[in-house]
């Protein structure tokens, strides 16, 4: 089944996870990074959850899964041994409205997790609609080699840019102009060879162009 691909904004929404081990053990960081509040349901733990649970970054309830312990989510994650678990996660959620994954269980996914790479507010996502995830890390294991530092730079200076180049550059054809003909430049590789004062240069050089 073809998905269709979005980027969600997960601050201060709830995400649950039911189960701890596998494939969504390493997902409570990634969502906490994001903003979001993160629930874990699960009898035991590893030991960097129980303590991100220890510092307060994010719940855990130390036992099974219970019918309404999805109530509030955004997003819902599951990872047990029990098809009957699963079964009643997904019955709860898909009465609810909720996105859920059942991790290996494509009948009770209504959304599929990307593999994904990020260079500060650059985010490249990789998904292989569950098919193959091994495929998607390999593909963005060759996107972190490819990406640097230099593009987390790259937008920083972008965004602070924006402001600028709105008062400078009123009109929006001539402001589109000037982001392909600096996307187009060197200023990247100046940025890779650590010379920001010559990036600096050529974008407002470009500026005055446009």
């Amino acid at each position: 089944m073809k998905t269709f691909p979005i980027n969600i904004v997960l601050h201060d929404r709830l995400v649950v996870l039911v189960g701890a081990k596998g494939e969504i053990a390493g997902k409570p960081p990634l969502l906490l990074e994001a903003g979001a509040r993160v629930r874990v349901i699960a009898p035991s733990v590893a030991p960097e959850i129980a303590h991100l649970a220890e510092e307060g970054k994010l719940e855990w309830l130390p036992r099974r899964y219970e019918l309404g312990d999805l109530r509030g989510a955004t997003l819902v994650y599951a990872a047990t041994n029990d098809p009957e678990v699963h079964a009643q996660i997904w019955a709860e959620g898909a009465a609810n409205g909720q996105l859920v994954n059942v991790v290996d269980v494509k009948e009770y996914c209504n959304f599929h997790s990307a593999s994904f790479m990020r260079r500060g507010l650059l985010t490249i996502a990789i998904g292989t609609g569950g098919a193959a995830p091994a495929l998607a890390v390999t593909i963005r294991k060759r996107f972190e080699e490819e990406f640097g530092p230099e593009y987390a730079t790259f937008l920083d200076y972008a965004q602070s840019l924006r402001p600028v180049l709105a008062q400078r550059v009123p009109s929006f054809r001539r402001r589109q102009r000037f982001w392909y003909n600096l996307v187009d430049s060197d200023a990247l590789n100046l940025l890779r060879a650590g010379r920001h004062d010559d990036m600096t240069q050529l974008a407002h050089r470009l500026m005055a162009e446009a």
